[in-house]
């Protein structure tokens, strides 16, 4: 083999691994010494190989401007890729000098000091699981503080967030978790004097469906009704004369519609096994109102198959467990005339089941 074809090879596999192995610049410096080789031949004298030449560094031209093509996507990727990363360790960098700003804000606040002010700054932390080891139990104070502050000034709704906030804090500390608890029991009582009317209006609007045969509305109303008495169980109202009166209420005019309830299930069940049984319903013909279920049917059974003749069909209607399909047709009986008849046929999951006279 002479050095000629020996190098125009080279050049090709030079530039054929500058763009397989998508190298980037590296390869465009491969595409070159490629496209150097095959120029070196294509010179030569007497060579016998310039057309070969010719077409190795064509190649080797697309291999280095796709190489360098490669290189700057390479170079983009690779810049979008730092600037995240250096986005992503400003914001963390930002992240800490806040919690260490906020805590040292937090430490200098005086004992003294209004409450809202410290509950304020551990608020801006946001979730309770961001604020710092060493704000924790200054937080937990400040939320404690406040929920006593408005405790005492009768807003329990607006207390107990700040305690349950100061709970998960210290959720060992006997104090919070008793002021917790007043406010809980202060709040119950507040809320019951706006909602037990409300139990009381859907109890009446479930006995006037119930009157009214309408089950599912009435246990609807009756749903909400236990669903907010259930929100003050463990609470002493739920111990209270109005209470227990209320609940007594919603659970007797449960134990009346219950049955009908029962019975109404039953029927859906029903209902649904009913819909299974039928299947899909049938389709009547576009063209002449036949349905395909009983022509094959009809042809099956008939004397003279050939001789079957549509007159007209009904829509399928549903009934039971059934499609019902009144169909009138002409066909031969065993006497060779051809007669007139309509009969209803019974179809379930696409065949003809029973059939019967008009």
């Amino acid at each position: 083999m002479s050095v000629p074809v020996v190098l125009i090879a080279s050049c090709f596999v030079l530039a054929f691994m500058g763009w397989a192995m998508r190298l980037g610049y590296p390869g465009a410096v491969l595409g070159l010494g490629a496209l150097a080789g095959c120029i070196a031949v294509f010179r030569k004298k007497d060579s016998k190989h310039r057309s070969a030449a010719v077409i190795g560094a064509i190649a080797s031209v697309f291999v280095f401007i796709g190489a360098i093509g490669n290189g700057n996507e390479s170079s983009r990727k690779a810049a979008a890729m730092a600037a995240s990363i250096e986005d992503a360790r400003q914001k963390a960098e930002a992240s800490r000098a806040h919690e260490e700003d906020m805590s040292e804000r937090i430490a200098a606040l005086a004992t003294s000091s209004p409450p809202q002010e410290a509950v304020d700054l551990c608020n801006s932390f946001g979730d309770l699981r961001d604020i710092p080891e060493k704000s924790r139990a200054r937080c937990g104070e400040a939320y404690l503080a406040k929920g006593r502050e408005l405790l005492a000034s009768a807003k329990a709704g607006d207390a107990v967030p700040l305690l349950e906030r100061a709970s998960s804090l210290a959720p060992g500390n006997a104090d919070v978790a008793t002021t917790l608890s007043s406010a809980r029991e202060l709040q119950g009582k507040e809320d019951f004097k706006t909602q037990g009317p409300e139990v009381s209006a859907k109890l009446a609007r479930a006995l006037a469906h119930a009157k009214a045969k309408e089950w599912e509305e009435a246990e609807s109303e009756l749903n909400a009704a236990d669903a907010t008495l259930k929100r003050f169980d463990g609470l002493e109202v739920a111990k209270s004369k109005e209470w227990n009166t209320l609940a007594g209420q919603a659970a007797q005019q449960r134990k009346r519609i219950q049955p009908k309830l029962e019975k109404l299930q039953l029927q859906r069940e029903a209902q649904k096994l009913m819909v299974e049984m039928r299947g899909e319903k049938p389709v009547n013909s576009p063209w002449d109102g036949s349905v395909p279920e009983v022509e094959l049917y009809l042809k099956k059974v008939m004397n003279d198959p050939d001789s079957y003749e549509h007159v007209s069909s009904s829509a399928p209607v549903a009934r039971d467990a059934f499609w019902i399909v009144k169909s009138s047709f002409r066909g031969k009986n065993a006497f060779g005339g051809k007669i007139l008849n309509t009969r209803y046929f019974f179809i379930q999951q696409g065949q003809v089941v029973r059939v019967a006279e008009e």
